[in-house]
């Protein structure tokens, strides 16, 4: 028996800040694998094209103070507009008064060049795809920082049985707050609720009451490393890279800067991949071999510098000094000058293959002359008897096709002269590829080499040469023809497929690779198969066309006469759908005319007529008035921008030009705008900043 005691407690979640750049491509990168430079420019499309974004480039995650007004009348847009799955939270924002100046949100100290990404009081349309994936983010995160915080309720348990202490955790979601944008419900408003579904609830205890233990399952588990990088965690890092600097000064000239900028952060990336030094599989960002070479490079010419972020440390502190009148423009730069000439020097002093490092000595004799055989930086090369000379020209690369070789790996390569199937490796076009790899010799430089093996299989078909099974096991019978199945060079084949003793005629055709699309198949798997008509499930198939990895069985398809992928049934049932009516007309006139093309022309004319005369006859309603349609400027605004109606987007561009054709702007402050006679009776005062204009502006609209 047990004893229980438990504490129960309320607890919030506030929900995140608004995007600036960065935020926004690491959430659109974790949510749809979006690329950083992908998302970037999306959104700029969505500021440029679409007018439907602020200003994207931004390093701010606030909103001026006086921009109250302007969310307010953003969050009536919303409300106005047709989008039914974010009108409903903007209305209930509106009705419940959510829109206050808090400093989380308004702080113009956090406010730099350019505030957070937020909708603009343009509704969009035609939006793409990936447009609108876009935009609804930005969208929900707008709306969330003005809902309520989530509520939780969170109880913590500890069961006490033999004296060891067991601590369980439950976590209830009360009022879903700002979730509700994102489709969470409080726990006892979830209909239908599957384990799961309503949080980590607790089975009830009473107070004082003994529990029985009915099981105890041990599990040993391993630990894991940590997960490679994606887009979204390697920015996060380049944006927190300040943090991992332990000089105090330097770690505070590095706060909020990071490596690199938000604007630049994606090219950044971008050109590691495209000069190969990092690719993409999947999410995942991997470094390659040229990557470890060049580490091992600057490691071996003592230029480490270059790889931490200490340095930019230190020149954002130096840059900081120069800017209070510390340090003279020309200091600074000799000790750049001096630091690069440094550089130069290291780098001539070594030729390719002499960078020092800790290289090993390998165990495994040279298979040319039995000599010594020694790592370094680029290669594995015999260095002769003595361990010392130059050996009798046997090397290889350490790095083939972009797989670096583990020592153990070159130990049995050496001492077997062969090894694999290994995973890893990369064509010269980037997809990835496993094979085996043979040392053999060649008669034209009387030496050893390296070479891929991907088989030879059809050497005995094509010559004749006749294949003998004795020394192997069969793995089992033939699907097709009953025969037994062996190896043959790199795949499974039934005996009857190729030449033997006892049939030199092939009268069967089955064969199946030892290496599916990069997953090898173990002889037992393929025992299975034979056996059962199917293997396990399999998780290292990675598809030629998205370069992603899948989950699949093999088996045997008979009707069509060969070796098929299964999947295991999906854990989620299908999501269920309800058509538009109209959406369903289209797709009945559609399939009608599929069907038609089939047999006579004639139907599919019909259905395209119908389709043709239902537009005709509904003819397309004119678009609703919003917020964002029109308004009439008052007579102070008419005398800078004109009298006729206009969007609120046009007022703001409207009156940036006149305030640069005027030259208005504050010499000595950019973001002021100093009012001339015109601009006095619109602004009130004779001087305003760029984060007010668009609330002034607003109160001249009608």
């Amino acid at each position: 028996q047990a004893t229980v005691t438990e504490e129960s407690k309320p607890t919030t979640q506030a929900s995140p800040l608004l995007f600036d750049l960065t935020s926004l491509q690491r959430e659109a990168n974790g949510k749809f694998g979006f690329s950083a430079k992908t998302t970037l420019s999306i959104a700029q499309s969505l500021y440029e094209r679409h007018k439907a974004l602020t200003y994207p480039r931004t390093d701010s995650r606030a909103l001026p103070e006086d921009y109250v007004p302007v969310v307010k009348q953003t969050f009536e847009m919303l409300a106005d507009s047709g989008m039914r799955h974010l009108a409903p939270h903007a209305a209930t924002a509106l009705k419940g008064n959510y829109v206050k100046p808090t400093k989380r949100v308004f702080d113009n100290a956090k406010v730099s060049d350019h505030f957070a990404i937020i909708p603009t009081l343009q509704a969009p349309s035609g939006l793409s795809d990936a447009e609108q994936k876009v935009y609804d983010l930005v969208v929900r995160r707008f709306m969330a920082v003005f809902f309520p915080s989530a509520e939780y309720q969170v109880t913590t348990r500890i069961t006490v049985a033999a004296q060891h202490s067991f601590k369980t955790e439950g976590k209830v979601l009360v009022k879903p707050g700002w979730l509700a944008i994102y489709g969470k419900e409080a726990a006892d408003e979830v209909a239908d609720a599957k384990d799961g579904d309503k949080g980590q609830s607790l089975v009830p205890v009473q107070p004082g009451e003994k529990v029985k233990t009915q099981t105890v399952d041990p599990k040993g588990l391993k630990t894991r490393p940590p997960a490679r990088y994606s887009e979204a965690t390697l920015l996060g890092a380049m944006e927190g890279a300040g943090k991992t600097v332990e000089d105090d000064e330097l770690r505070e000239a590095m706060q909020e800067k990071g490596l690199g900028t938000p604007a630049t952060r994606a090219s950044i990336i971008e050109g590691l991949i495209a000069e190969k030094y990092m690719l993409r599989e999947g999410r995942e960002i991997i470094p390659t071999a040229k990557a470890f070479q060049l580490m091992t490079l600057l490691r071996g010419l003592e230029v480490e510098e270059l790889t931490k972020a200490e340095l930019t440390g230190e020149w954002e502190y130096k840059l900081a000094q120069m800017e209070q009148g510390k340090l003279q423009r020309s200091t600074f730069m000799a000790e750049i000058a001096t630091m690069t000439e440094r550089m130069v020097k290291k780098a001539k002093e070594y030729d390719r293959d002499t960078i020092p490092g800790d290289y090993a000595t390998l165990h495994a004799p040279c298979p040319n002359c039995g000599g010594i055989v020694k790592e370094n930086y680029r290669r594995f090369t015999c260095t002769g008897a003595d361990g010392h000379s130059d050996g009798c020209g046997f090397s290889f690369g350490k790095s083939p096709a972009g797989r670096t070789f583990e020592l153990a790996e070159v130990e049995q390569f050496l001492r077997d002269r062969k090894i694999g199937p290994l995973e890893g490796f990369r064509s010269k076009a980037g997809w990835p590829f496993t094979a085996e790899m043979v040392i053999k010799f060649d008669e034209e430089t009387k030496n050893y080499k390296l070479e891929f093996d991907f088989g030879d299989d059809k050497k005995a078909e094509e010559t004749g040469e006749l294949v003998d099974f004795s020394a192997q096991e069969s793995l089992g019978a033939c699907p097709k023809c009953g025969g037994a199945v062996f190896e043959h060079g790199k795949n499974y084949v039934c005996e009857k497929s190729v030449p033997t003793g006892q049939q030199p005629t092939p009268s069967c055709d089955f064969k199946t690779g030892q290496i599916i699309l990069q997953q090898p198949i173990e002889r037992a798997q393929m025992h299975k198969l034979l056996e059962t008509g199917k293997t396990d499930l399999l998780d290292k198939f990675v598809s030629m066309r998205t370069r992603r990895a899948f989950k699949a069985m093999l088996a045997w398809d008979a009707e069509a006469g060969k070796v098929n992928f299964e999947f295991a049934p999906s854990k989620f049932p299908p999501r269920k759908t309800t058509a538009k009516p109209a959406a369903a007309t289209k797709t009945g006139a559609v399939r009608a005319a599929s069907t038609g093309a089939a047999g006579t022309k004639a139907p599919a004319k019909k259905a395209t007529g119908t389709k043709t005369a239902t537009k005709t006859a509904k003819p397309k309603a004119p678009r609703a008035t919003t917020a964002a349609s029109g308004k009439l400027p008052s007579a102070e605004l008419a005398a800078v921008i004109g009298a006729e109606p206009v969007a609120r987007t046009e007022v703001i561009k409207k009156l940036w030009d006149y305030i640069k054709a005027n030259n208005l702007q504050d010499a000595a402050n950019k973001r002021a705008i100093n009012a001339d006679a015109k601009l006095l009776a619109v602004f009130g005062k004779p001087q305003v900043t760029m984060f007010e204009l668009a609330g002034i502006a607003g109160k001249h609209l009608t």
